[in-house]
């Protein structure tokens, strides 16, 4: 399946203030993205995105949804104090490694793999929902200017730092993760990784179910995989709920995880 155009209505907060124009112009130019007709089809829902002063919300229904990287901080904070992160632990990257992260949604795991690769590794985000790809292109290119670290903890100061120097290390495409791999070389990257999870949400999750509205829900494929295997260097790492019959059908072997925890991680190394 390739990835489809977006329609969606904008407004703008402040209609007078060109910085806003200046921010519809740039989502407008985005691949995939069209401005949709005034009302939607009966019965149909066309998003709107309200480009404010503070940032970008895209509201679909009663959904909200906006790039903040709060888990990703949360996480290097964690880092920081000398936790282990199990998906890092699971990709093993290391810096100057180069991460394709398949199943980019929100950027969170994508931030934490560009912190670990440091300024010499590279991460690269496919992202087939062309808004979601266009919501995190924006978010990483501001996120220093939207963020501001005075008042904080030293131990929060630092993680946001960590993010601000991560976030340009991230490339964003619009793409189906499947014809962008059939388009690389052999052992392009040295990790590639996917998290196709938001195809079954848990509706209690206020964080996940936005997201859910506008992610890929497709199964993954043994022909994907077997070309994520050919592309990477190292290793694929897929995650997905813990038991999750997935592991099993797509040929990974699952490592360890906590006694606790809800998702698991598994791993496909490169001979």
């Amino acid at each position: 399946m390739n990835a489809q155009p977006f329609p969606i209505r904008f407004k703008l907060t402040h209609p007078g203030d060109q910085s806003l124009h200046a921010k519809l112009e740039w989502f407008l130019h985005q691949p995939g993205i069209i401005l949709a007709a005034v009302e939607p089809l009966q019965g149909g829902t066309v998003s709107e995105l309200h480009i404010s002063r503070k940032g970008v919300i895209l509201l679909s229904g009663e959904e909200r949804l906006r790039f903040h990287p709060s888990m990703a901080l949360l996480r290097l904070m964690n880092l920081e104090r000398g936790q282990a992160d199990r998906f890092l632990g699971a990709t093993g990257l290391t810096p100057g490694d180069a991460l394709l992260d398949a199943t980019l949604g929100l950027g969170t795991d994508a931030l934490v793999a560009a912190f670990a690769v440091g300024p010499q590794g590279s991460v690269v985000g496919i992202e087939q929902a062309a808004i979601l790809a266009a919501l995190v292109k924006d978010g990483l290119a501001t996120l220093g200017a939207r963020h501001d670290v005075v008042g904080v903890s030293a131990a929060k100061a630092k993680a946001w730092v960590g993010l601000f120097e991560a976030a340009p290390r991230i490339q964003v495409c619009w793409e189906e993760h499947g014809e962008f791999l059939k388009n690389l070389g052999d052992q392009t990257f040295d990790v590639v990784y996917f998290d196709p999870m938001f195809r079954r949400t848990r509706t209690k999750s206020a964080s996940i179910r936005p997201l859910h509205a506008y992610a890929e829900h497709g199964e993954l494929t043994r022909e994907t995989i077997a070309a994520a295997c050919r592309v990477a260097r190292k290793r694929v790492v897929l995650k997905e709920r813990k038991g999750s019959r997935e592991f099993a059908r797509l040929g990974f072997e699952v490592v360890e995880s906590g006694r606790y925890s809800q998702v698991d991680y598994g791993v496909i190394e490169s001979d």
